[in-house]
């Protein structure tokens, strides 16, 4: 399947091969993957015996990604394993490095963002407390956007830029990012800025990779945003109930 991506000239037609292709990768492999793991996770409930009920809705969410995880997995190996290299590229030192890189800039960038919002009183936060049960929170969240990075930030790229100048790779990819998150509409409706941001994020985090040349500091980033924004600050991300942040946010 690797030859369908390859094309002999860099047309806009072969450009959009590939984007309705991954395009259709994208809505029928991660988000139905999503489906099941709601169907999944509304039936068995594992983890609110361990952590209570206040607790349980988060982690068992968080338990029932890897449906759509190794789905995403499975497509990515079978179709294209060099997507998969970053797993093998560089040392350990410097994925950990770029990583931990990443996920101070998440949690700083939020952080700046959060406070100007509370200063002009667009949100509020109220403060609720400090529990241990947000630290482990940690894990799933970084398997559930890496797995995400890996589709977007590592598949993409390297099945796209073989024939495609790297402004056409970060295009697709921040369009692919809005697909990822389309179910988030379900709970949210349709808003154009909130597909814009999706876009942009989706192109700044290509562009991050290709600076640093490192896959890992744009994993690092989206676990770093996305552990401040519902285990900190309380506001719900992609429809889930986010109330095990220290902060009660919007």
């Amino acid at each position: 399947m690797e030859k369908f991506f390859r094309s002999d000239n860099e047309t806009w037609i072969a450009i959009q091969t590939n984007m309705l292709f991954i395009a259709a990768v994208e809505l029928l492999i991660y988000n139905g993957g999503l489906m099941i793991k709601y169907a999944f996770q509304r039936q068995f409930d594992f983890m609110t015996p361990l952590v209570g009920e206040k607790f349980g809705p988060y982690y068992n969410a968080n338990f029932w990604i890897i449906i759509p995880i190794l789905m995403t997995l499975a497509f990515m190996y079978f179709t294209c394993p060099g997507a998969l290299r970053v797993f093998n590229e560089g040392s350990f030192a410097g994925k950990m490095k770029a990583l931990g890189k990443g996920f101070l800039l998440g949690i700083i960038a939020i952080a700046i963002l959060s406070f100007f919002a509370a200063v002009s009183k667009t949100v509020t936060f109220q403060y609720r407390g400090f529990n241990w049960r947000i630290l482990p929170a940690l894990l799933p969240l970084f398997i559930q956007c890496t797995a995400e990075e890996l589709l977007l930030r590592g598949y993409v790229p390297v099945v796209a830029e073989r024939n495609h100048r790297w402004d056409a790779v970060c295009f697709l990819s921040g369009v692919l990012f809005i697909f990822h998150h389309i179910l988030n509409m379900e709970y949210y409706g349709y808003s154009t800025m909130f597909c814009l941001n999706v876009f942009l994020f989706g192109v700044i985090f290509c562009l991050l990779i290709k600076a640093e040349g490192n896959f890992w500091i744009a994993s690092g980033i989206h676990v770093g945003w996305n552990y401040m924004q519902t285990c900190v600050l309380g506001v719900t991300a992609s429809g889930e109930d986010m109330s095990i942040g220290m902060f009660q946010g919007p």
